[in-house]
């Protein structure tokens, strides 16, 4: 018999069968209420309402193109554009890069002044422009302008220390008198004459009261004993080193300064062979050099033979003077002329192929390479041959300049940095310029550092 308590429960178990859904079956829906998002900041576009995807901003119109263009082509917007793109380039450290450019036409402006400066004058320059850049380094341009006047009152100084620590003596005028020197180089020539590089020891009848230090001079024979290093006297007729043939041309007493050749000439006879005293350590280390190098190119004149042994004897060790005149003259209609001087052709084949054959050989033993670092020990020797080569080479400039390019290279993978970097460039161009400050004004630095330059950047944008 149900009770009051069974009533109540059968009753909710009836509501209990009635679904959700048609309880509110008669209320109506509700309209969404707007909700209003925050501005989305500038240069950042709103997102859709359905959060997915940014909305497009409208497309500017023709007009409202037309006025931001004028407005980029009015001066002030000019300068605003040039203002942020070299802001941005010396953020990216391209300032450095043109270090060597001011010094470089510090250089210039020195070897074109009518008058040779005093050491006072260009000291007192650089002292001014580094107490302006000093004081001015809060303002940015200014500062930046007073670094570009350093940096060129530097390459005006480094100029004029080399041009004081070569102090060639250069022979004024034509004469006749019997020299006695210590031989320091043999070229065996084309035309059968022999031309001597002759460290002067002494002049007689008559002396010289203002003597070359060294001279070039040529002879029809020489005797069969007489090598670099050997004492050779004989009466020689002298002359001054030579201008340009012609206006702007090649100034032949120029090179000739900085060479160290103060005269040129040639025996009116045959030299001897004199007994002196023991040499300095540096003429014996010099002379044992350069028999070395004789030594090789007689090995490779009389294995090659001809003209042929020639060329390759001027491109293994530099000696060029027995190549014949038509074949240089060749060479120089066809402009090839430059394969034959030692310079970075040369060293990055020595420098290539050691590396090469290092890191080849190597390679056969992995449990060595995997462990060691093989790359800097084979860029180690690659360094090590190509200053060899330099000595036995001439030590001539365009294989100096060459060694320090290289070089520069080879110590950055020793410190692990990359090695075709403008910014390794730009060193090799402060290097060559601080010890040879006259080279700038040749073609042979501006093309080798323009030719570099040029691969090293297409490099960089092919990388990229």
């Amino acid at each position: 018999m149900a009770g009051p308590g069974r009533g109540v429960d059968e009753s909710e178990g009836a509501n209990a069968s009635v679904s959700e859904r048609s309880l509110f079956a008669d209320v109506p829906h509700a309209e969404p209420l707007p909700v209003s998002l925050p501005a989305s900041p500038p240069g950042i576009q709103p997102l859709s309402p359905d959060r997915s995807a940014p909305i497009p901003a409208p497309a500017p119109g023709p007009v409202i193109r037309f006025r931001r263009l004028l407005s980029h082509l009015s001066p002030s917007g000019v300068r605003n554009s040039v203002a942020s793109a070299a802001g941005l380039e010396l953020d990216r450290g391209v300032a450095f890069l043109l270090v060597p450019v001011f010094l470089a036409c510090g250089v210039i402006v020195y070897f074109s002044l009518a008058v040779e400066p005093d050491f006072a004058q260009p000291i007192a320059v650089v002292v001014l422009t580094a107490l302006c850049a000093a004081v001015t380094r809060s303002r940015r341009k200014t500062h930046l302008c007073f670094m570009a006047a350093l940096l060129c009152a530097l390459g005006v100084l480094a100029a004029k220390v080399e041009t004081w620590r070569a102090g060639t003596k250069m022979l004024g005028s034509e004469i006749q008198t019997r020299l006695t020197g210590r031989v320091v180089r043999l070229d065996q020539m084309a035309n059968g004459r022999i031309r001597l590089t002759i460290d002067v020891m002494s002049t007689a009848r008559p002396t010289l009261r203002y003597a070359p230090e060294r001279v070039r001079v040529s002879a029809r024979k020489i005797p069969a004993e007489m090598t670099a290093g050997s004492v050779a006297t004989g009466y020689v007729r002298l002359l001054p080193p030579t201008g340009p043939v012609r206006p702007d041309s090649f100034d032949f007493s120029f090179d000739s300064y900085f060479a160290g050749i103060g005269a040129s000439g040639f025996f009116l006879g045959s030299p001897k062979i004199v007994v002196s005293e023991d040499a300095p350590l540096t003429a014996r280390l010099s002379s044992s050099i350069e028999k070395a190098r004789e030594t090789i190119a007689d090995h490779i004149r009389d294995s090659i033979g001809g003209a042929e042994g020639e060329i390759a004897a001027a491109l293994i060790v530099g000696v060029r003077a027995g190549i014949p005149e038509e074949i240089n003259e060749s060479m120089r209609r066809t402009g090839i002329y430059h394969i034959i001087s030692i310079s970075g052709l040369h060293m990055a084949l020595v420098a290539g192929t050691v590396m090469g054959l290092l890191r080849s050989a190597f390679a056969l033993f992995p449990d060595f390479s995997s462990r060691r670092p093989v790359k800097k020990y084979a860029a180690a020797a690659a360094l090590v041959s190509i200053a060899a080569y330099l000595i036995f080479s001439g030590i001539v400039v365009a294989a100096e300049r060459s060694f320090i390019m290289l070089a520069v290279m080879l110590v950055a993978v020793l410190f692990d940095r990359a090695a075709l970097t403008m910014r390794n460039l730009a060193i090799s161009a402060i290097a060559v310029i601080v010890v040879s400050p006259h080279e700038v004004v040749g073609a042979s630095f501006q093309m080798s550092f323009a030719a570099t330059a040029a691969l090293v950047g297409a490099y960089a944008g092919w990388s990229d």
